[in-house]
């Protein structure tokens, strides 16, 4: 658990629910959380699965205070907080773990009001954190300079070895911001690097735990997905498997970073917005 801003604590390592449908959701997260051991699960109304999140939770032999759970939303202004009662509503829960605030779209006003909105959930106990997510540096310096009675705890974005956003982490880590990295395998789409292969070969893992590896020991929180029992416990082994990356092996593979051609998720541009 690492204590966030706010005071809260969040787990160093989560599971997300892009894409998992229906019954597949309560069984990918009822085999993480039972069978290997998450707590943390990350979802989001977009995902269409805050239902079977809440159903999950509700039903499992792990009670809901040890359990850590994400949404966000992508509503807009005073629209926001709505959403979010709608959101508790469909999942049958009493509270969210956090809230994010999807991307910045939509321009300096309804980030404003948003997160203005989104306070008053923390207010009133139906929401315990709140962040933001695919927020660049301005959209950050934006909401801290606007003073907020309710600290961002968390900026949700994609990131990986091929995508470091060294200079993004830099500017959370000035405010007290944890990063939580989203794709951080990027979708296996540079499986077959040559250095990446060449460190996990050395270090005895696979590809997709040395990326994850390096996520933690970057001081990030990975959310990797999957709904195969296999996988769920071979990303766990990054986290819980008691191993480590070499100083060495560390210093490669940021040299992998490519910049935004490395990026594999379009939402990463919302960065770009005004």
């Amino acid at each position: 658990m690492i204590k966030m801003a706010d005071g809260h604590s969040i787990p160093r390592f989560g599971i997300g629910a892009w894409e998992m449908r229906g019954k597949e959701t309560v069984d990918a997260l009822r085999s993480a959380v039972e069978q290997v051991g998450y707590r943390h699960i990350d979802t989001a109304q977009y995902y269409r699965n805050e239902a079977e999140t809440g159903a999950f939770a509700r039903s499992s032999s792990v009670p809901r205070s040890e359990l850590f759970l994400t949404t966000k939303t992508f509503s807009k202004g005073s629209s926001a907080y709505d959403s979010i009662l709608r959101s508790l509503s469909a999942a049958q829960l009493e509270y969210w773990d956090l809230v994010l605030i999807h991307a910045p779209d939509g321009g300096p006003k309804a980030r404003r009001e948003t997160w203005e909105a989104l306070s008053r959930l923390v207010k009133e106990g139906k929401v315990r954190s709140l962040g933001v997510s695919n927020y660049g540096e301005k959209h950050l310096e934006e909401l801290m300079q606007s003073k907020p009675e309710v600290l961002p705890v968390v900026n949700q974005i994609e990131c990986h070895p091929f995508f470091a956003q060294s200079s993004l982490r830099a500017k959370c880590a000035s405010h007290n911001i944890l990063v939580q990295a989203y794709c951080p395998l990027a979708r296996g789409n540079y499986y077959g690097d040559s250095t990446l292969s060449r460190i996990a070969s050395r270090s005895g893992h696979t590809e997709a735990q040395v990326m994850l590896r390096w996520s933690l020991q970057s001081g990030m929180i990975p959310l990797p997905k999957s709904s195969n029992l296999g996988r769920q416990k071979e990303n766990w082994d990054a986290f819980a498997g008691g191993w480590e990356l070499s100083q060495e092996d560390m210093k490669e593979l940021d040299g992998l970073d490519r910049g935004q051609r490395g990026a594999v998720e379009s939402q990463t541009m919302s960065q770009e917005c005004a």
